[in-house]
């Protein structure tokens, strides 16, 4: 029997919301990576009721995407900080200026420590067992619409192309990646297409497996290269704040030149990959 969409996004969704329930331990433990990892479930889930919105119940998806939104803005704030002290740490030690570690690096993970206790505490309080209880439910009996009942290849085939239009289209308005919002909306694209690739890859949805995980792996590859410039850029900015209250800005200035290289290398193979994309739309 051929799949219907509403089998297939409730398997999905599913497991991304299993991933949410593995993941948390690391994360409330602040273990490498855990807290990004988190993140990462939760915004698949949030991608997929976006991409399939017409598959689901309006009113019940804005309740679960507004719940995972907040959460996603904690682990946001906190992963962010630890993503910029790490590329800050590994800045100063290639360009060899350890003294900076001091003034560049501990306030920023004491920032992110405190936002780590504010995730903490957040999971104490109600918030969580209301999230889990949805997760819960859609886990069991998502609330599906009319479309859902569709072949599940027909409606995955038009969602993930839809996103490649939406990447192409956002790129075409990216003058420059140094435009932050302009990039920021470029990445979201590439990565909600990531999502909706991911989602629809999985048997039996099998003509699907070659096509869907090609454009999927472009839009990785365009968020990823936004991403390090967007670090990149960011770090630039932090190290040039700093070197504004010092005497000596010479070597702040040093290292602001190291993430401004960084920036211009992480996005060489930008205009590469939309081609690529561009001629793989069509599945």
């Amino acid at each position: 029997m051929q799949q219907s969409a509403g089998e297939m996004l409730g398997a999905a969704v599913t497991e991304l919301a299993r991933l949410v329930a593995d993941r948390r331990a690391a994360a409330l433990a602040d273990e490498p990576d855990a807290v990004h990892q988190l993140r990462t479930a939760v915004r698949r889930i949030r991608n997929v009721l976006a991409v399939f919105r017409r598959c689901f119940d309006a009113e019940a998806a804005a309740e679960l995407r507004g719940s995972l939104e907040s959460y996603g803005d904690l682990l946001g704030q906190c992963r962010d900080l630890e993503v910029r002290a790490e590329h800050c740490e590994g800045a100063i030690v290639s360009v060899g200026l350890d003294d900076l570690r001091e003034p560049l690096v501990v306030p920023l993970l004491a920032a992110h420590r405190a936002a780590h206790e504010v995730l903490v505490a957040w999971h104490r309080g109600p918030d969580v067992a209301a999230l889990d209880a949805l997760l819960a439910t859609w886990s069991v009996a998502p609330p599906l619409t009319d479309r859902a009942r569709r072949p599940a290849e027909k409606v995955a085939t038009k969602a993930v192309r839809r996103q490649v239009e939406r990447v192409l289209a956002a790129t075409h308005h990216l003058d420059d990646p140094d435009h932050v919002d302009e990039a920021h909306e470029v990445r979201k694209a590439a990565r909600r297409l990531r999502h909706a690739a991911d989602a629809v890859s999985r048997p039996p949805a099998s003509t699907l497996a070659g096509w869907a995980p090609t454009v999927g792996g472009l839009g990785q590859r365009i968020q990823g290269m936004l991403g390090d410039h967007r670090d990149a850029l960011l770090l630039a900015d932090h190290v040039r704040e700093h070197a504004a209250d010092v005497a000596d800005p010479a070597p702040y200035l040093q290292l602001v030149a190291h993430a401004e290289r960084e920036a211009r290398q992480a996005i060489g193979g930008l205009v590469q990959a939309v081609l690529e994309l561009r001629d793989a739309r069509h599945p």
